[in-house]
C-alpha cells in the first residue's frame, strides 16, 4: 500500500544551524537565512502548525554555517536534508492526532472502533518502521524504477512483488520492500517505482535504476533517454548502476511493435552500455532476471569500491568504527538558484538519517509506561507515549548544547 500525504508543507523555523567554520578561517558574523519552505526533493509532510516553539528540537538555535571552500557545500546540502527529514517525521504524529479527533465526532461507535483500530495499526507501523527496529546488520539495495504512463513499469513491478499481472499503471508510483538473495546473503529491496521524472532527492537515493519503456510506444522510448538525462545533471552516472527493460504487454494487432531491437539496443548503449531486457509482464518473461541482475550489479559495484578503498582504520585512542568508502557516496548536482539558493553537492544516500524528535505540547492525562503505545490507552488518551519521552531527552540535549555554547 502507498502512503502519501496531499497536505502542503509548512515552513521551517526560521532558527539557524550553529556555526561551522571552515578550519583557519572565522564565520562572518551575518547568519545565512533558513528558507521558508521544504525543497520538495525531500519528501512530502503535513504540519498543524509552522511556530518555531511548537516544534522545539527540530532546529538549533545559533548562527548557521558560511560558505567556504572546504566541506562547506557538503555541510549545508546534510543540514538541509536533515532538517526537512525532522520537519517531516515531526509533522506525521499532528495529524494523526487530528483523525483521533475526527474520530470522536462519529455518531456510530462501531464505525468509530473500526476506524480506530485501523490508525492505531498505521501509528504503530510508523513508531516501529526499519529505522528504529531493523538490524544495523542488514543490508539495504535501492532500486528506481522510472517511465512515463505507457511504460509498463508498474505492471512489472506488480508482477515481480505478486506473480500475477495487473494493467493498470500507477500515476504516482509506489513505494515497495522485498527480500532478494545475492551470492548468498540476504538483501532488504527497496523500490522506488517513480511517478514523474527523477528528481534531486531520487537522484541521491539510488543504488541502481532501472529505466523503462514500452515497445509499442514512441514516446516512452523517446521519455528514458529525456529521464537518463535529467538524472545526470543530479548524479554522476558511472557510479550508478542502470538496467534498460522494453515491455511487451501492450503489444497486439491494435497495437503492433514500433521500437525494433536495433533501436533499443543503441538505446541501451547511450545509457553506458546498461544490460538490455525485454520483459512481458503478462506471463512474466524476464521480471524476475531485471530485479535479480540489478542487485547483483549494486553488490558487485560494492565490492569493489570496498577493494579499492581498503579497511578503514580506526585513529588512535578512538572507538573502532564500520567504514564508508569515500567512492560509495553519491556525487549530486545541483544548480544554487534551485532550493532557495543553496549550493548542494555530494549528498550522501548511503547513510541512513536519523530525525531527532521535539518536545511537542500535548495534551495528555496519563503517561503508559510502555515505549510502544497500545490500544486502550490510544482510545482514551490518543497520544503517543514514545514521542513524548524521546522529545523530553531530545529537550536535554539541547539544553546542555546552550550551555556549552554559554560564555565563561
Amino acid at each position: 500500500m502507498n502512503f502519501q500525504s496531499s497536505v502542503p508543507v509548512s515552513g521551517i523555523s526560521q532558527q539557524s544551524q550553529p556555526a561551522m567554520p571552515t578550519p583557519g578561517t572565522v564565520p562572518a558574523p551575518v547568519p545565512v537565512p533558513v528558507p521558508q519552505s521544504i525543497p520538495s526533493q525531500f519528501g512530502s509532510g503535513s504540519s498543524a502548525s509552522s511556530g518555531a516553539g511548537q516544534f522545539g528540537s527540530g532546529t538549533v538555535s545559533g548562527q548557521a554555517a558560511q560558505p567556504g571552500p572546504a566541506g562547506s557545500q557538503f555541510v549545508l546540502s546534510n543540514s538541509a536534508a536533515i532538517r526537512a527529514e525532522i520537519h517531516r517525521f515531526e509533522s506525521v504524529h499532528p495529524n494523526i492526532y487530528a483523525i483521533y479527533d475526527l474520530i470522536e465526532r462519529i455518531d456510530d461507535l462501531a464505525l468509530q472502533n473500526q476506524i480506530r483500530e485501523h490508525v492505531i495499526s498505521i501509528e504503530d507501523s510508523f513508531v516501529n518502521s526499519q529505522e528504529w527496529t531493523l538490524s544495523r546488520s542488514v543490508p539495504e539495495l535501492k532500486v528506481g524504477i522510472v517511465g512515463n504512463l505507457s511504460s509498463g513499469k508498474s505492471a512489472l513491478v506488480h508482477r515481480y512483488l505478486t506473480g500475477t499481472y495487473v494493467q493498470e499503471e500507477s500515476p504516482e508510483g509506489g513505494r515497495f520492500k522485498k527480500e532478494i538473495v545475492v551470492d548468498g546473503q540476504s538483501y532488504l529491496l527497496l523500490i522506488r517505482d517513480e511517478g514523474g521524472p527523477p528528481e534531486l532527492q531520487f537522484a541521491a537515493w539510488v543504488d541502481a535504476v532501472v529505466f523503462v519503456f514500452s515497445l509499442e510506444d514512441e514516446i516512452s522510448f523517446q521519455t528514458v533517454y529525456n529521464y537518463f538525462l535529467r538524472l545526470s545533471s543530479y548524479r554522476n552516472t558511472a557510479e550508478v548502476p542502470m538496467v534498460l527493460v522494453g515491455t511487451q504487454d501492450a503489444i497486439s494487432a491494435a497495437n503492433p511493435r514500433v521500437i525494433d531491437d536495433s533501436r533499443a539496443r543503441k538505446l541501451s548503449n547511450d545509457l553506458k552500455r546498461c544490460t538490455y531486457y525485454e520483459t512481458c509482464s503478462t506471463y512474466g518473461l524476464n521480471v524476475e532476471r531485471v530485479f535479480q541482475d540489478v542487485a547483483q550489479k549494486v553488490v558487485a559495484m560494492r565490492k569493489k569500491q570496498q577493494l579499492s578503498i581498503g579497511p578503514c582504520k580506526s585513529l588512535p585512542n578512538s572507538p573502532s568504527h564500520s567504514s564508508v568508502p569515500a567512492a560509495s557516496l553519491p556525487s549530486v548536482h545541483i544548480n544554487q538558484a534551485a532550493n532557495g539558493g543553496g549550493a548542494f553537492s555530494d549528498y550522501s544516500s548511503s547513510v541512513p538519517s536519523t530525525p531527532s524528535i521535539s518536545q511537542r505540547e500535548m495534551r495528555i492525562e496519563t503517561i503508559a509506561a510502555s515505549n510502544t503505545p497500545t490500544p486502550i490507552r490510544k482510545q482514551s488518551k490518543r497520544r503517543s507515549n514514545i514521542f513524548t519521552i524521546c522529545a523530553s531527552v531530545s529537550n536535554l540535549s539541547s539544553t546542555k548544547r546552550a550551555f556549552q555554547l554559554l560564555p565563561n
